[in-house]
């Protein structure tokens, strides 16, 4: 399936944004989540049968999700709506379309409560790193992010609490999420408890 025309403009601007605007203090919120987020809810797409328009309007999301972090952290869902919603409108995008991407975009808001499956795809394409084997390293990038910028500072048994209490909140919504990332993430979940048991002990 060849790539339509406004996902190969959109990615190009996503790119240039995250050259010219993002921060180095973005070490988590970077180009290289969004670019995997994108393949992620790409894969989902294929695996739920999506169509093609649908499967557009969904990439297209993914990858504006986070441009709001440019600015903002707390809310920068909707910045990152208003990002898409420039630049959609400025390539004359159909006005019905680009409200279903902003809705997407705003769906990422934690904690998830998506509408329809489109929203599903994408929550679950954003959050998939929580079902990777590499989601500790993950964890302290974010945790060192969230630092930098000043939004808090927690000690280590702060951030397993505050882990943890993710994960008991999160859940996956598609079969393919379920499927691929559910079994790592409760190994994960596990294994960050095991940590906080030593920690609280010693």
């Amino acid at each position: 399936m060849s790539e339509s025309s406004i996902l190969i403009k959109v990615e190009k601007y996503v790119k240039e944004l995250y050259a010219s605007r993002s921060v180095l203090e973005n070490v988590f919120h970077n180009l290289s989540h969004t670019t995997e987020v994108v393949k992620v809810a790409s894969n989902i797409a294929y695996s739920e049968n999506l169509s093609r328009s649908d499967t557009e309007l969904l990439l297209i999301a993914a990858w504006f999700h986070d441009t709001g972090y440019f600015h903002c952290c707390n809310g920068h869902e909707d910045q990152s709506a208003e990002y898409a919603r420039d630049f959609l409108e400025r390539e004359s995008y159909p006005k019905e379309k680009i409200k279903i991407i902003t809705d997407c975009i705003k769906a990422t808001t934690v904690p998830h409560k998506p509408d329809n499956k489109l929203e599903e795809i994408i929550c679950d394409a954003d959050l998939h790193h929580l079902g990777m084997d590499d989601i500790e390293e993950r964890g302290e990038l974010l945790r060192k992010e969230y630092e930098i910028k000043g939004i808090k500072k927690l000690s280590e048994i702060e951030w397993l609490k505050a882990s943890l209490d993710f994960f008991s909140k999160h859940k996956f919504f598609t079969d393919y999420a379920n499927r691929e990332f559910s079994a790592q993430k409760n190994s994960s979940e596990q294994k960050l408890q095991q940590k906080l048991k030593k920690l609280s002990v010693n």
